[in-house]
């Protein structure tokens, strides 16, 4: 579905904001996640940590440097909280993110809180070449997961259909339907093997749940509200990971 957009909203939301904002990301992230990780574990000789938040910060400051300059108005959908785009037809499926986004969160919480209460117990330890690999295939979901945000400017975190919103059907769109669920997928499940907990994979799959059961909620929206979804539904026939699922 697909409508005007005035001139002047269009160049609001395609404009890129100040690249200096950015520069506050790895500091956000080192504060956010840092924090609880060091504090609760009383030690900054986690060695594993640093570099899960180095290599976090430094991904996603690179990847939103270069969103920001070639797709800003992605930034704008991510970060929007207000539903604007919902009918009648497409509300019920939209208002699965009642459910779903909040046992998501949970899984996460909990994957942090057992990765520290490993780390202070060495309960499930990983070997360091096992977590190194971990933090290769995190980097890699987060680089998949940017890369679909960078072609896809519609790419909102909550399920909803934007004002002008036109189908993607080119890139790794062209390949899957949900290429940035894949990204995230990946890396929710390699983020307690990179600080080196088996364990946290358990809430680190309850995270992942929700997600892989929102593409049904978010597909039943857009067919409902998108003109032309069914048919890209038909021609790209795979959700996540091409000629296997």
């Amino acid at each position: 579905m697909t409508t005007e957009t005035p001139h002047n909203e269009s160049d609001t939301m395609d404009t890129p904001f100040p690249s200096w904002v950015f520069l506050f990301l790895p500091i956000l992230l080192i504060a956010i996640l840092g924090f609880p990780l060091f504090f609760l574990t009383q030690t900054l000789a986690w060695l594993e940590a640093w570099l899960f938040l180095i290599a976090f910060s430094v991904n996603m400051t690179i990847s939103y440097l270069i969103i920001n300059k070639k797709n800003p108005r992605l930034i704008r959908n991510r970060t929007k909280m207000k539903k604007v785009g919902i009918t009648d037809k497409t509300k019920e499926a939209a208002g699965s993110d009642k459910l779903l986004l909040p046992v998501m969160g949970i899984g996460l919480l909990l994957t942090f809180a057992l990765v520290i209460y490993d780390y202070n117990t060495k309960w499930t330890p990983i070997i360091f070449f096992v977590e190194i690999i971990g933090l290769v295939i995190f980097n890699i979901g987060l680089t998949i997961m940017n890369i679909a945000q960078l072609q896809n400017a519609y790419a909102s975190k909550i399920l909803d259909i934007n004002k002008g919103q036109k189908l993607i059907d080119t890139g790794l769109y062209a390949h899957v339907r949900h290429p940035l669920y894949f990204g995230s997928i990946l890396w929710m499940l390699s983020l307690p093997i990179s600080l080196g907990s088996w364990v946290s994979l358990i809430p680190a799959i309850l995270a992942v749940i929700p997600l892989i059961i929102r593409i049904k909620y978010e597909e039943e929206m857009l067919i409902k509200g998108m003109e032309g979804y069914e048919d890209y539904k038909t021609r790209v026939k795979y959700k996540l990971i091409p000629k296997i699922y």
